[in-house]
C-alpha cells in the first residue's frame, strides 16, 4: 500500500501537527506492506537525517499556484490513498489546503482526512469537504465534535485513532534532577513548567494566578514573540512583579531537553481554556515523565492518582491553585509504555482503516 500524507508543516517547522505527521509516517514506513511520503512545504528544508521515508518540500506558502507542483507529485508517485493531516500551522489562511480533498475527488484518488482540532464556526472549505466521500480520521474523540461538524461528516468513514506523545520520556537520577532544577532557581524554590505553543486557548496567563511567586519559578518552554499581542500580554507578566527574576523563558528547545525539563519539574501546568484529554499529546509526554500535570477537563474533575493528573474546570483558578499547593512534586513512575511501540500501534491502526476506505 503506497500512502501519501499531506501536511502544512513538517519537522524542522515547529508544529505539533508536524511533528505527529513525522512520526507517524516514520512508523507506517516501518512496515513492510506499506509505502509512505510526505508532501508538504519548502520550509520543511532541510529534511532530518532520521526520516527514512521520501519528503517532497513543493508547496510554497500553499499558493494556488502549487497545485501544479502538488499533482505532479501526486501523479509521478502514484498513491492509493492521501491522508490530508488538518489544521496546521503551515497553510496558514490559504484557502488551497481546503480544496485539496475536491481536487483529489476528481482525478478519483481515495481521500482520507485526519483532524486534530475543530473549528467553531464553519468555513466554505469545511462545507465543501463534508460533502465528498473518503475517510475521517479524528484525534479526539467524537463526542467532542461541533454537532454541526458531526453532522456534516455523518456518510463519511469514520475513526477516532489518538496521538501519542512526540517528546521523548526521560528517567533522570536525584542527582540529574536536582542539576536541572538548580540551573533555574535554588531550592526550596519549586519548578513549574509550561510548554508549548502561547495562544489565547492555552491559558498560559493563568499561570502567574495560579502559581505562587514566593515559593514557585515559572518555566516557559516555547517562544515569545513581542510583536504578538498576545505574547506581549505573557512578557508583560513576567517582567512586572511580584514576577520579575522569577520566570524563566527558554524559547524553542529540542524534544530530549523538554523532556529532561519536564522529568525534573515540580509540576506541569497547562489550563487550557477549552480542556484537555487522552488526545493531548502535551498532556501525554508530561504524564509519561512522571511530574505533576495539573491541566483542566470538561468530563472529569479531580486528582487521578494512577496518572498523577489534577483535572480542574477550566478557568477555577482558585481549584488549580490548590490544586497546585496540594500535590506539587508528586511523582508517579511514570508510563512504562514505549513512545515507540504507541507509535506503531497508532501506525497499525491507520494502516487498518486506510484497508477499510480502500
Amino acid at each position: 500500500m503506497r500512502i501519501l500524507l499531506i501536511s502544512g508543516s513538517l519537522p524542522p517547522m515547529r508544529c505539533g501537527v508536524g511533528d505527529y505527521t513525522g512520526r507517524l509516517a516514520k512508523a507506517l514506513g516501518r512496515r513492510k506492506d506499506t509505502t509512505v511520503a510526505v508532501l508538504t512545504d519548502a520550509a520543511a528544508t532541510p529534511v532530518p537525517s532520521d526520516f527514512d521515508f521520501e519528503v517532497f518540500p513543493v508547496a510554497d506558502g500553499w499558493r494556488m499556484t502549487d497545485v501544479i507542483r502538488i499533482v505532479k507529485v501526486v501523479r509521478c508517485w502514484n498513491p492509493d490513498l492521501i491522508d490530508i493531516q488538518y489544521p496546521t500551522q503551515g497553510y496558514g489562511y490559504r484557502y488551497l489546503p481546503w480544496l485539496l480533498p475536491a481536487l483529489f475527488s476528481i482525478v478519483n484518488v481515495p481521500i482520507v482526512q485526519t483532524w486534530h482540532e475543530y473549528r467553531a464556526i464553519p468555513n466554505k472549505g469545511d462545507l465543501l469537504n463534508a460533502v465528498l466521500s473518503g475517510g475521517f480520521i479524528a484525534v479526539r474523540p467524537r463526542a467532542t465534535m461541533p454537532n454541526w461538524y458531526r453532522w456534516l461528516n455523518r456518510r463519511k468513514h469514520f475513526a477516532f485513532i489518538p496521538n501519542a506523545s512526540v517528546i521523548p520520556r526521560m528517567r533522570l537520577s536525584e542527582t540529574e534532577r536536582l542539576a536541572i532544577q538548580s540551573h533555574f532557581a535554588p531550592r526550596p524554590t519549586r519548578l513549574v513548567v509550561y510548554f508549548g505553543f502561547f495562544y489565547p486557548p492555552k491559558r498560559v496567563e493563568l499561570l502567574f494566578e495560579i502559581a505562587d511567586p514566593l515559593r514557585h519559578h515559572v518555566v516557559l518552554i516555547g517562544d515569545l514573540k513581542p510583536e504578538d499581542e498576545y505574547h506581549r500580554t505573557i512578557l508583560d507578566r513576567v517582567n512586572r512583579e511580584p514576577w520579575i527574576g522569577k520566570v524563566t523563558v527558554t524559547g524553542f528547545l529540542p524534544a530530549e531537553e523538554v523532556g529532561r525539563i519536564l522529568a525534573a519539574a515540580d509540576a506541569v501546568v497547562l489550563p487550557f481554556r477549552d480542556g484537555g484529554g487522552i488526545w493531548n499529546s502535551s498532556i501525554s509526554a508530561a504524564v509519561a515523565q512522571g511530574t505533576f500535570v495539573l491541566t483542566t477537563a470538561r468530563e472529569q474533575h479531580g486528582y487521578d492518582s494512577s496518572r498523577n493528573v489534577y483535572y480542574a474546570r477550566p478557568d477555577d483558578v482558585a481549584d488549580m491553585s490548590h490544586a497546585l499547593r496540594t500535590h506539587i512534586c508528586n511523582r508517579s513512575p511514570g508510563i512504562d509504555e514505549d513512545p515507540d511501540s504507541e507509535w506503531e500501534a497508532i501506525a497499525e491502526a491507520h494502516r487498518a482503516f486506510y484497508a477499510s476506505v480502500l
